[in-house]
């Protein structure tokens, strides 16, 4: 884009503001991470890859960081939509009878519930998510991912609910408090709330300096979509059109376009294969003006360069919650399983993994260095 010459790209956080704060502070691109107010560098921009929730407790405030600096900067800043936020807004559809959220494990941390309730969190709640983060571990060491939902109530009879693992005296407490917690967090992302029109409004694909961002991949389908930065944008614009909480389950399952917009969320099809980069290649040269791909999605423990720089995969488990467990819902300090099966290592205190900074054909990795004040969540 005309007077930008530098792109940073940040891959995906999942649920920890600390080090989306910490990221964004090292690059040096705004005044301040805490009330950002002014952009520092002119040639520079910033995109971020999408998946800002699920995994770890603090998905709330990476989004409200991330929209402020969208919102404050928007020229500046593109925020993708990744394959979780869009599941978030999927679950909003009571026809969806088995939400995405209801899974014990990779979405939403029994933590996170606490920052969307609109009353002062109290001793229950605190006991109510200990629970629940205990009865996780219990799934985990027995291996019942399918057979245990995180939700109040059963959807067939093979399932167990999570509060049937734990003292009957207690279950309808957890129940009640769950069903709560479901509840107050699925309606902070309403169509008619602020967040909830602002995670809809975020594009799923964002071509720049012949650099094309999607948070998965491309394929055939959408290399033969979306041939220009122009189609690019009406796609974008296409697809908000259809992220209400009425359409988007429909759009996305039933329309040739939603399929095109699910494949740029979730496609990892570029990472593997008889010849990726032979493909990745072919389907670039049928994009006007494009000549690299970058994705997130698909989480190593470093940023991978691969295909002549054609290939940029940065999804580096920047989020300490994800690189310290996985898809596990683990408390901070670390915990075990009633038989010692299963482990949750304490959570690693400093941020890790790598971004990118793109300026014309230089692509550079970015290591964390270390900064100088903590930053506030």
């Amino acid at each position: 884009e005309k007077g930008i010459d530098t792109i940073y790209a940040i891959g995906d956080l999942h649920g920890d503001v600390k080090c989306a704060k910490f990221w964004v502070d090292s690059i040096g691109v705004v005044d301040s991470v805490d009330n950002p107010q002014k952009w520092l560098d002119d040639t520079a921009s910033l995109v971020f890859m999408g998946d800002y929730v699920d995994k770890g407790p603090y998905s709330y405030q990476t989004l409200r960081f991330i929209q402020s600096l969208t919102e404050q900067f928007p020229d500046r800043v593109t925020a993708l939509m990744g394959n979780h936020e869009m599941e978030l807004l999927k679950d909003r559809d009571p026809r969806r009878k088995v939400a995405y959220f209801h899974m014990p494990y990779a979405t939403v941390h029994p933590v996170e519930y606490l920052n969307f309730l609109d009353r002062k969190v109290d001793e229950t709640d605190r006991v109510v998510v200990d629970l629940l983060l205990n009865a996780s571990l219990e799934v985990y060491a027995g291996k019942h991912y399918r057979s245990v939902v995180y939700a109040p109530v059963k959807f067939n009879s093979r399932q167990y609910l999570v509060a049937e693992l734990m003292p009957e005296s207690l279950q309808p407490v957890v129940t009640e408090r769950l069903k709560e917690y479901q509840t107050a967090y699925l309606n902070a992302f309403r169509s008619n709330t602020t967040l909830g029109q602002w995670v809809e409004k975020r594009p799923v694909a964002h071509v720049q300096n012949g650099f094309f961002f999607c948070h998965g991949g491309i394929n055939e389908l959408v290399a033969s979509t979306l041939t220009s930065e122009e189609e690019v944008d009406k796609f974008n614009q296409m697809v908000a059109a259809h992220t209400r909480e009425d359409k988007f389950v429909n759009f996305l399952e039933n329309s040739s376009l939603g399929r095109v917009a699910r494949d740029l969320m979730l496609h990892r099809g570029n990472h593997k294969g008889n010849d990726p980069c032979g493909e990745l290649a072919t389907f670039l040269d049928s994009m006007d003006g494009v000549e690299h791909l970058v994705v997130g999605h698909t989480p190593g423990r470093d940023v991978r360069i691969q295909c002549n720089q054609q290939f940029l995969a940065i999804d580096s488990l920047l989020g300490r919650y994800i690189r310290t467990s996985g898809n596990h819902y683990c408390p901070d300090e670390g915990r075990r399983s009633r038989d010692g099966s299963f482990v949750c290592p304490p959570l690693t205190p400093i941020c890790q993994g790598q971004i990118v900074k793109i300026s014309g054909s230089d692509i550079r990795v970015i290591h964390p260095q270390p900064i100088t004040a903590d930053i506030d969540i």
